[in-house]
């Protein structure tokens, strides 16, 4: 699958530091993907992702208690997380860009020019 089948998930955190990265990502994405959803739960990305539903997720403001369990899902079901620059996930990973594992690169490109 390419990004541009691709159904892409975000969320944006309820301040502007946190959501202003966000927004430039999806204006960004929008023309380059199929859709773009914001479901308003971690846990329902994560698990979305991980069945099929989804093909990416990233937020840039997480909590541990937000995504641990989802991050293990989607990597269990065989999908990439990683940080939205591509360091390896931890438990301290604050920005998480999570995908099928299939566009996980170039969805990381497009995440780095929207900084």
């Amino acid at each position: 699958k390419e990004l541009s089948e691709a159904v892409v998930a975000s969320g944006c955190a309820p301040n502007p530091k946190s959501s202003a990265p966000c927004l430039r990502a999806m204006t960004e994405l929008a023309p380059k993907t199929r859709t773009l959803r914001i479901l308003g739960s971690a846990a329902v990305n994560f698990a979305w992702l991980a069945c099929g539903r989804l093909d990416a997720w990233f937020e840039v403001d997480l909590n541990a208690w937000d995504n641990a369990a989802g991050a293990l899902l989607v990597q269990e079901a065989g999908g990439l997380v990683t940080d939205c620059k591509g360091s390896p996930y931890t438990l301290s990973t604050r920005p998480i860009c999570a995908t099928n594992g299939l566009i996980h690169f170039e969805l990381l490109e497009i995440l780095a020019k929207t900084k």
